[in-house]
């Protein structure tokens, strides 16, 4: 009884090994390629000039998304100080409404993936008609 139900959900099984290695195989953003230092003789760019500025274009992008007019976006960067706005810029990922559609949907997935599982090994009948 036990072999029969863990020959049926072995398609199971080598389903799931499959979306992790496929999962795992994805590239992540952590593995861009590096930027090559400077050249020793060039004038060195005021780095804090350019960060600041790829902040504040950062934040407008998102808040532009996020449905906000380009004036009301120029007004809030303008209230904010500079340590405000690198800030906010480090966190603008968390800015918005909505969550991940992706992550729910995988974890629903796999919850209900295990209940089949589990009651299948406990002797259980799942059936599934369309």
């Amino acid at each position: 009884m036990l072999r029969d139900g863990l020959l049926r959900v072995r398609w199971l099984v080598r389903l799931v090994v499959a979306w992790g290695i496929a999962w795992g195989a994805l590239p992540h953003l952590a593995e861009a390629a590096p930027i090559p230092p400077s050249l020793a003789g060039a004038a060195t760019p005021d780095l804090e000039g350019i960060r600041s500025a790829l902040e504040e274009k950062l934040v407008r992008a998102r808040l532009s998304a996020l449905g906000v007019s380009p004036a009301e976006a120029a007004a809030a960067l303008d209230r904010l100080t500079p340590d405000e706005r690198s800030e906010l810029a480090a966190r603008a990922e968390e800015l918005g409404g909505g969550g991940n559609a992706a992550a729910v949907l995988a974890v629903a997935i796999i919850v209900a993936l295990l209940t089949v599982l589990i009651l299948e090994l406990m002797g259980r009948r799942v059936i599934s008609r369309p």
